[in-house]
């Protein structure tokens, strides 16, 4: 019986580490844990220069 408990202990741990490492966005995890969003590659992730304003072209991303 107990073997059985551990079983099913053991199986909802692997599908919520699954759930949570793989299936769910970087962004949407922070968000979850209280922190900042990741930043991303482009125009708002330490691209400088980027349209008219920064003297770069506007083909950023």
């Amino acid at each position: 019986m107990w073997q059985d408990l551990l079983v099913v202990l053991v199986v909802a741990l692997a599908a919520a580490w699954t759930v949570w490492r793989v299936i769910l966005p970087a962004g949407l995890r922070a968000r979850l844990l209280g922190r900042a969003a990741p930043q991303g590659t482009g125009c708002g992730g330490g691209c400088k220069g980027c349209g008219p304003a920064g003297g770069g072209s506007g083909g950023c991303h």
